[in-house]
């Protein structure tokens, strides 16, 4: 499992959402992302917040690992590396 270790460094650049779309539908879409960013871009210093799916019922791509990658997208693309994997060190 992912988890968002760094929230606050989060810039709002979506590297993080283009590339998991990508990984599930070789598009980039926001709405084929397990991750949601919801960062006021006019704020960048905080009211955000970061969402990974894992539900399925959610009517979106639920998070994988990026299975079939060689890592993660989110946190091998990610500059503020704002994510790691759970149970593990960054």
């Amino acid at each position: 499992m992912i988890e968002v270790e760094n929230g606050d460094a989060c810039t709002g650049c979506l590297i993080c959402e283009m590339a998991c779309s990508f990984h599930h539908s070789r598009m980039f879409s926001r709405s084929q992302s397990s991750i949601r960013v919801n960062k006021s871009l006019s704020n960048p210093e905080g009211g955000g917040q970061i969402n990974i799916s894992y539900d399925t019922e959610a009517g979106i791509p639920v998070c994988d690992l990026c299975e079939g990658e060689e890592y993660p997208l989110c946190i091998g693309l990610c500059p503020q590396n704002v994510y790691r994997l759970k149970g593990r060190e960054s």
